[in-house]
């Protein structure tokens, strides 16, 4: 019996994973719920800030964005200062906590995904190439998000007194493999097109019309 699953020559990859890639690129949709679903991960927790193995704090996705305040480990010697002092030393920002600014590889990683969005919504010409900048920028952002976020912690932290530890959320990864599905898709949909020029030339080019 004859194996119908035999690589021909020229051919890079088999019949059954060809036609699964040829599948999930046919799923455009994927791209723009990928996306959307990248915009409501970032509503919920992105980074959790560990003392001592204990959860101290964290903030979401949205909170990198346009910055927050959090309580700081040393919140409770703080206080106790203040209560010492006949709080003296009271400020607003005492009392709302130690405030983290906004980072600039969140706003880029959020501008991204709602970029992703409008443009395969609105169905834009060369979406696919589109598709595979925003993805590559997504997941650069994010990437550069982590880095910086964990630098951020490290300097603040050389005294060595108190061990701060960083801890990335399930929805910061979700979104990280969510704009790798999407970039990804639209590779293989701007791929897709020119595997199907490159079979319907080929016939002509290997049996040559009679004289």
């Amino acid at each position: 019996m004859e194996n119908n699953s035999e690589q021909k020559p020229g051919q890079l990859l088999p019949n059954n994973t060809e036609d699964t890639l040829n599948k999930i690129a046919g799923n455009r949709s994927i791209i723009p719920i990928a996306f959307a679903a990248v915009v409501v991960l970032f509503f919920f927790s992105f980074v959790n800030f560990k003392c001592n193995g204990s959860k101290v704090a964290s903030v979401t996705g949205f909170n990198l964005v346009t910055g927050t305040h959090i309580k700081s480990p040393m919140s409770g010697l703080d206080n106790m200062d203040n209560f010492m002092n006949n709080g003296n030393s009271s400020s607003k920002e005492t009392s709302k906590g130690e405030k983290v600014p906004a980072n600039k590889w969140a706003i880029l990683a959020f501008l991204s995904a709602l970029a992703g969005v409008a443009v395969f919504y609105k169905k834009v010409k060369k979406e696919e190439i589109i598709g595979i900048i925003i993805g590559i920028a997504g997941i650069a952002a994010l990437l550069l998000l982590r880095g910086s976020v964990k630098d951020e912690v490290g300097s603040e932290v050389q005294n060595g007194m108190v061990s701060i530890e960083v801890d990335f959320a399930a929805a910061y990864w979700l979104s990280l493999l969510l704009f790798i599905v999407a970039g990804g898709i639209s590779y293989l949909r701007l791929k897709k097109p020119q595997e199907r020029e490159t079979k319907t030339t080929s016939p002509s080019t290997s049996n040559p019309d009679p004289i």
